[in-house]
């Protein structure tokens, strides 16, 4: 009975043991059994699927190889605590990979047949670090939002109180926490405190709530509130939390969006209301418009028959007059021949105004574009100005800018006419005093000029109500029956019609009976097939005599460039040769040499920078080395520089003066 006894009692603590073994290599946390040197005696499942060594592997290891990279001084003083006692501390352990993962070590010291061994129990806690930081940035992020954050009892009792809310409310953390919500609720809104908290022990969830908050300054806000229910760890209600967002703005932003829609809509009502009226009358519109198209073209074709139907016959009363004067007449009658002669060019003029009129009405009327020396046409429009000044005992001056060329391409008739026009204009309003007649360049490009024309007057200036009208056709600043001055009131819309063709403009300043200045500009060509270099040349120039032994190679197709630089080099003083293509130029150069060649880029047979090329591959080995300036019309951001990559050794664009060419010549000579 004794010996049965004893069997069952060891059956039992195997069975125990067994048990215990399985849970302890079972369990879900890494169990390891260090021997007192660190090495691994015993591990569990939970360590081999941890490090990731297989069992043997992992058998082999030590404490030192699962926390490498840490000193081992602060291993071995671990250890030797815990051989003594108990210890907990958090470390890195390794896995076979290389990756390391955060760990809670316990360990503790055992006695076992005399010996020390060290019991680890290890958590891998890297799910508790990361829910740590989640619940850290998540604190942060409540802590520093703009949205007011506030947790409350179920009584009301404020518990917490972001930044958010001391930005809102203007109550600092500590003013708040223990008191009432109601603090910061308007004694005609603390009915929302009891209807919330009723939804919230619901188990409801309010979002989107709008209502009014009192700031702790007194003011009140408009606010949008979230609330949600609080639980304890047991699932109990204790409280409730609210986000709450400042809206006063955003209201007032849909009230003054709501007012501008009903000030909007009201005025599509007006709109369509008008829209309405403008299609009932758009026919009668319509027609009127035909009927207007109609009446203005008969009125223009008939100032324009009139106008040449008269001319014939006042073409020959002025032949007449002048046939007239050729015969014997007494003092009388050169009076009366005076008086027919006056009053038939005034005639004459007026038809002239109203043939352009209606010239312009019909679309007709154009620039004739020509050659024409603008100096010539100064010099006659101020002798009349002087004569006609004189004979009104005006004071008479005009500057002319130096800088312009006088050799252009447009209509000299329509420019005398606007110029004459004004000039004529300023004499006839004023009695006494000066006119003052200026001329000045104020652009000019490769082949265009924009210059600017003025007339200065000391007469009697325009008023103030006729200002806007002046340019406006048959208006008058005086249209009464006793007016001074005669005119019909279309020089001044014919000068501005005229100035626009010439793509510039006509306009005016001036103060009533103080005088007038009137602007005109106008846009021409340049000329450059006339000689207008040779009054900027000083031949009297030392240096223009110092060097007519260096010669020149012109390297030139076109007729008329080539004529002009030819005459250009030989008024500089030097000599020269010339070529029409580069082909023909490397046969000179075969020849005789030559210190300069002016190279034009296009040209037939061989082209300005191939020719450039051969005559640089030729130079190779020698102390020879031509100066060659690039003559041409290309001007672009880059051109010179693709001159010089090429080659040579400048760049002058066409067109050019004789002074910029002699300054380009005169660098390498």
């Amino acid at each position: 009975m004794g010996d049965q006894i004893n069997d069952n009692s060891f059956i039992n603590n195997y069975n125990d043991l067994q048990i215990y073994r399985a849970a302890l290599y079972n369990a879900n946390d890494i169990i390891i059994l260090f021997s007192s040197e660190g090495n691994i005696l015993k591990a569990n499942k939970k360590a081999i699927d941890s490090y990731g060594y297989n069992k043997e592997e992992l058998l082999s290891k030590n404490i030192f190889e699962l926390r490498k990279r840490e000193k081992p001084e602060i291993i071995n003083a671990q250890f030797k605590r815990a051989k003594f006692g108990e210890i907990e501390f958090q470390t890195r352990h390794y896995r076979k990979d290389g990756s390391r993962f955060p760990v809670e070590v316990k360990s503790i010291g055992v006695e076992i047949d005399n010996h020390k061994f060290i019991l680890s129990i290890i958590r891998d806690i890297t799910n508790r670090i990361k829910n740590e930081k989640e619940t850290r940035e998540l604190a942060s992020l409540v802590e520093n939002t703009e949205d007011a954050i506030i947790g409350k009892n179920l009584e009301g009792i404020i518990t917490s109180w972001n930044r958010g809310a001391e930005n809102i409310y203007g109550y600092k953390k500590e003013e708040t926490i223990g008191k009432h919500i109601s603090i910061i609720i308007p004694e005609e809104k603390i009915d929302d405190f009891y209807k919330i908290m009723q939804k919230i022990k619901n188990d409801d969830k309010i979002k989107g709530f709008e209502s009014i908050r009192k700031k702790k300054d007194g003011n009140l806000i408009n606010v949008s509130i979230t609330v949600s229910p609080i639980y304890d760890l047991e699932g109990n209600l204790i409280g409730a939390s609210n986000i709450t967002r400042d809206i006063t703005d955003t209201k007032r932003i849909e009230k003054e969006l709501r007012d501008k829609y009903e000030e909007i809509s009201a005025l599509y009502e007006e709109l369509m209301a008008t829209e309405e009226e403008l299609r009932a009358n758009y026919q009668e519109l319509e027609e009127a418009k035909e009927e207007a198209d109609k009446a203005n073209k008969a009125k223009s074709e008939f100032l324009a028959n009139m106008s040449h139907e008269i001319r014939t016959p006042m073409n020959g009363i002025i032949g007449l007059i002048d046939l007239l004067e050729l015969t014997k007449l007494n003092n009388h009658q050169k009076e009366y021949l005076d008086m027919f002669r006056y009053s038939s060019r005034l005639l004459l003029s007026i038809l002239n105004s109203i043939l352009d009129i209606s010239k312009i009405e019909s679309g007709k009327f154009e620039l004739n574009l020509k050659p024409f020396n603008l100096k010539k046409t100064l010099d006659r429009i101020t002798k009349e100005l002087s004569i006609a000044c004189n004979n009104k005992s005006l004071e008479v001056f005009y500057y002319i800018d130096p800088y312009i060329s006088f050799d252009l391409i447009g209509d000299e008739i329509r420019l005398n006419q606007v110029l004459i026009n004004l000039i004529n204009n300023a004499i006839k309003f004023t009695e006494k005093g000066q006119i003052i007649f200026k001329v000045k360049k104020i652009n000019s490009s490769n082949n265009k000029s924009t210059l600017e024309f003025s007339v200065q007057d000391t007469g009697i200036g325009v008023k103030e109500e006729f200002k806007n009208d002046i340019f406006k056709k048959f208006v008058q600043q005086d249209m009464t029956y006793t007016k001074k001055y005669y005119g019909t009131g279309l020089g001044l819309a014919i000068s501005r019609d005229i100035a626009k063709l010439m793509n510039g403009d006509i306009w005016f300043d001036s103060v009533e009976n103080k005088g007038s200045t009137f602007y005109f500009t106008a846009e021409f060509l340049l000329d450059y097939t006339k000689d207008t270099y040779s009054k900027n040349l000083d031949l009297s120039d030392n240096k223009m005599t110092l060097n007519k032994a260096k010669r020149i190679l012109i390297v030139e197709d076109n007729e008329i460039n080539m004529k002009i630089a030819c005459e250009m080099i030989e008024r500089l003083g030097y000599k020269f040769e010339c070529a029409y293509n580069g082909k023909q130029a490397l046969e000179i150069l075969k020849e005789s040499p030559f210190d300069i060649i002016l190279m034009d880029i296009q040209m037939p047979e061989l082209n300005g920078y191939d020719t450039t090329k051969i005559i640089r591959k030729g130079e190779i080995g020698t102390q020879k080395h031509i100066h060659i300036i690039a003559m041409t019309a290309y001007s672009m951001n880059g051109d010179r520089e693709t001159c010089i990559e090429m080659g040579m050794d400048d760049y002058i664009s066409k067109p050019f003066d004789i002074n910029t060419l002699k300054n380009v010549v005169l660098k390498f000579i």
